[in-house]
């Protein structure tokens, strides 16, 4: 009762502007605030950069950013076409940006993209099904360094690694989780198939969103965390197990032998 009485608080539009003006009176600034355009700064000159979920609400602008800090190349990409105005920058910038269209969950994609030195995924993990299985794919594609900044739930007292599915949800359970801005389909409004990756699928803690980057492959160095989102900023490790499903992946150990036929 307490945590979600906690959520509701933090997520009502009133109380989010009296919390604001407190951490202002008191110097305590949101973290997330502007997180991505500094850490692109940071990581990415003379790098290879990705964007993974270039264009949606800012039209590549991290793309734009990692190219006029230094990157020694550039790849936005994004499941939807390239939008008039990312073509429009791009064309006014003369940038050498490199575009592809695909679903990073996707082997194909993940073909076209290859290895690449740092890459940035902000806004796309809780749109995805299979939240670890997007891990992976990250993995795949990352050669050092892992920007990854996602909407997030705050952590439960007491219990880590805890996650909320969202579609089919009953109104007044996706009533705790709407954070008052912005589009949140399956959250504002019932589960939406046919919009795909529109709805929200996820409502992640930071320790469930840190265990599934270990789990997939990468150690967390950076933190950032706010009420709503998560940025962590990670390093590459050895993958010892895929984390996905497949007919190979099962367990090869002295007390597994014996069930086997």
């Amino acid at each position: 009762m307490f945590y979600k009485t906690s959520v509701l608080v933090r997520y009502n539009p009133f109380m989010k502007k009296i919390i604001r003006r407190v951490k202002k009176a008191f110097g305590w600034n949101d973290p997330t605030i502007g997180i991505n355009a500094s850490l692109v700064r940071k990581y990415a000159p003379g790098k290879s950069f990705a964007d993974i979920g270039a264009l949606w609400g800012v039209n590549g602008l991290n793309s734009f950013i990692a190219e006029e800090s230094g990157a020694k190349k550039v790849v936005a990409v994004d499941v939807y076409p390239a939008s008039p105005k990312f073509l429009e920058e791009k064309m006014k910038r003369n940038s050498r940006i490199e575009f592809v269209q695909g679903d990073i969950n996707l082997a194909s994609t993940v073909a076209k993209i290859g290895t690449i030195d740092v890459v940035l995924c902000s806004g796309v993990l809780y749109h995805t099904p299979d939240p670890i299985h997007l891990l992976t794919r990250l993995r795949a594609i990352t050669g050092d360094t892992l920007i990854l900044n996602t909407a997030s739930i705050p952590d439960v007292p007491g219990m880590k690694n805890v996650g909320v599915f969202y579609p089919f949800l009953e109104e007044n359970q996706r009533k705790i989780w709407n954070i008052g801005s912005g589009m949140q389909k399956a959250i504002t409004g019932p589960y939406e198939p046919e919009e795909g990756y529109g709805n929200w699928f996820w409502g992640m803690t930071p320790s469930l969103i840190e265990s599934m980057l270990n789990c997939a492959g990468f150690e967390v160095k950076e933190r950032f965390i706010s009420s709503i989102l998560t940025v962590y900023v990670c390093k590459v490790t050895e993958v010892k197990l895929a984390a996905v499903s497949g007919e190979w992946n099962v367990p090869v150990g002295v007390e597994f032998s014996k069930f086997k036929r």
